[in-house]
């Protein structure tokens, strides 16, 4: 998958995020070659195939850092967004306002098939090391990145709150669908290309979740 430009607009999306540690919005929106007229709602294990299409939008305060990273079904990393804030620098009123981004427009995925996993990860402490990881993975030969690609999968597993808490709590805690419409859907109901379909809610400082895509 190649690299991908982010636009970024900015909304106010997230209010009320004092009642959670922290919080933001994603939507993957999916048009499919079986049904190419209409767009879906794409979750955790949904099935798409070779030359099916996805965008991903996420919603988030833009004074966390936010990161989204795609390993593909070789086990290739990329990063597909990074908004990350400066270490140590003051809160401005500008940095508090809600952003809304598409992470990653419209795209086919291409053979070959396995799992395409999507880790999206909203944090009050900087990403720096992960994203220098990530900066030197890009560049790195074969060799050299094979060795960053398991530090960057033991960094991912430590944020992963489902290495840290029972299943069933994160299971309530995570992913949470919104409930009483969708974020930017029209007065129709239908989906929109810029539609924000669910809550992922953390605590610690972090909300992380990863997606898995069963490319058939």
């Amino acid at each position: 998958m190649s690299k991908l430009i982010t636009f970024i607009f900015c909304f106010n999306l997230l209010q009320g995020e004092g009642a959670e540690d922290i919080s933001f919005r994603y939507g993957f929106m999916g048009q499919l070659q079986s049904n190419p007229d209409s767009t879906v709602v794409l979750s955790d294990s949904s099935v798409i195939h070779t030359g099916d299409r996805v965008r991903i939008n996420i919603g988030y305060i833009r004074e966390y850092d936010f990161l989204l990273i795609f390993k593909d079904s070789q086990g290739e990393f990329e990063i597909l967004y990074s908004a990350q804030t400066k270490m140590g620098a003051q809160s401005s009123e500008a940095t508090k306002q809600d952003t809304f981004a598409t992470a990653l427009r419209w795209a086919k995925f291409r053979d070959p098939p396995g799992e395409e996993s999507f880790y999206l990860i909203n944090s009050k402490s900087p990403l720096s090391y992960m994203a220098k990881l990530l900066s030197r993975y890009d560049s790195a030969p074969n060799k050299a990145k094979i060795k960053l690609a398991k530090k960057i999968q033991v960094e991912l597993d430590d944020l992963d709150p489902n290495a840290k808490a029972d299943l069933s709590s994160i299971a309530s805690r995570l992913d949470k669908p919104l409930v009483g419409g969708v974020t930017f859907r029209g007065d129709d109901d239908e989906l929109k290309d810029m539609s924000l379909t669910h809550e992922c809610r953390g605590t610690g400082g972090i909300a992380f979740i990863k997606i898995v895509l069963n490319h058939k």
